[in-house]
């Protein structure tokens, strides 16, 4: 809704062309060298501040692509500078975003509010408003800007951001004409920038972070791999096929994300890559050139164990409400392996390959025969110096494929 009666334009104290179009030179140089958020809207509102556009307060807001952030936003303060604050899913149904500016813009299908702070309004009123005014704000004007990713058909995506003055009489016709005119740019420049961003969220919550820089990084070609020392982690759910045939098919999904969300954490907060989920397992490594070997294997014996407490946990839950439970089995081996896009030419996979994820394979699968929850290799034990007092042994036993026999550990008691 705009703002009636607003005052005359300055005749003096507006941007020139001269500095609107320095400024929107300098966007588009920021857009092309995909400058951060922080720094490009800052920048932003310190030129804006320089031309003469007086800002109390600038906010800009996107909506992203991450499993858990919906919308990333900033705020810029004269006094303070940039400060960032991101909005999670659940957030976009709290009473503070409901009852915002944007949400009303949202819900209405409005481009521009204008609303004065500084005098009585009979147009849509805010909560957040009320206390711009009480610290003195005169003006506050937000716009809306929308784009798509690819062929995105729901979620709208886009730039929203306002502005906020505490001039006397607010902004000035030619403030908004010039907040209207740079605007465009901006939001072309974030999107840039969003963009590589978004690019990096799927590539990290597909493939993890390291696997995703090296994409990112351009190793893309078939065939382009290297060799590293890892410790290899296998985890599967025992029971898991007879249990998918027993419970409703809008229950699996539920029940395999909540076993998983006890896996996954213990293993990347101690510096692990989850590469794949295979059905109900998941393939992890732990990279030996991370740091010391021992502290490596320090913590993917971590890992493994905090895994095996929180799955536990899980099924005492799932066990009082009568449902289903999955035991998890885990092994933990260590050698060399394959790093890197293995797959056809125009579909591959960035993963690790070799005889010892074959071996870490096959000793977990000993697990329901040994009546064990963690088998560990010999390879793993040797390198674990700081952790063997921990290991017991379980004999000699034969991997499937594997010619000599191997000496399997697992966790002693206490």
């Amino acid at each position: 809704m705009d703002r009636e009666n607003v005052p005359s334009p300055r005749a003096s104290g507006t941007a020139d062309r001269a500095a609107v179009q320095a400024i929107s030179d300098w966007l588009v140089a920021q857009g092309l060298k995909t400058a951060g958020f922080e720094e490009m809207f800052a920048g932003f509102c310190e030129r804006l501040a320089e031309a003469d556009i007086r800002l109390w307060r600038g906010f800009v807001s996107m909506r992203t692509l991450h499993p858990s952030v919906a919308t990333i936003g900033y705020v810029w303060r004269p006094e303070v500078g940039i400060q960032g604050e991101a909005l999670l899913h659940d957030d976009l149904e709290s009473d503070e975003v409901l009852r915002s500016p944007f949400r009303y813009m949202i819900d209405h299908d409005v481009a521009r509010l204008r609303i004065a702070l500084d005098r009585p309004s009979d147009g849509p009123d805010f909560p957040v408003l009320d206390e711009f005014r009480r610290a003195g704000a005169t003006d506050y004007y937000a716009t809306t800007i929308g784009f798509r990713f690819a062929d995105e058909a729901s979620d709208r995506s886009g730039v929203i951001a306002s502005w906020t003055t505490d001039r006397p009489g607010g902004f000035t016709e030619a403030d908004i004409a010039t907040l209207d005119r740079l605007l465009p740019r901006l939001a072309l420049s974030l999107k840039a920038t969003l963009t590589w961003q978004i690019a990096g969220n799927v590539l990290d919550t597909y493939v993890g972070p390291e696997a995703g820089r090296r994409i990112l990084g351009g190793r893309i070609r078939r065939g382009q791999a290297e060799v590293i020392r890892a410790v290899v982690l296998f985890a599967d759910l025992r029971g898991f096929t007879a249990a998918s045939d027993e419970i409703p098919r809008d229950d699996l999904l539920p029940m395999l994300d909540a076993y998983f969300e006890c896996m996954v954490p213990p293993i990347v907060e101690r510096g692990g890559q989850v590469l794949k989920f295979i059905g109900d397992g998941l393939l992890a490594v732990f990279d030996l050139s991370a740091g010391p070997r021992d502290a490596v294997c320090r913590s993917a014996l971590e890992a493994t164990i905090d895994a095996l407490g929180r799955v536990e946990t899980l099924n005492v839950e799932r066990q009082r409400s009568g449902l289903p439970i999955l035991p998890l089995q885990l092994a933990l081996h260590l050698g060399d392996v394959l790093y890197g896009n293995v797959g056809a030419r125009d579909r591959q996979d960035f993963t690790v390959i070799g005889p010892a994820v074959n071996e870490a394979s096959r000793i977990e699968a000993l697990c329901s025969a040994l009546e064990r929850n963690l088998l560990i290799s010999a390879t793993f034990v040797e390198a674990a110096t700081s952790c063997r007092h921990r290991l017991v042994p379980v004999g000699f036993h034969v991997l499937r494929g594997v010619r000599q026999s191997q000496e399997l550990f697992t966790v002693g008691p206490g």
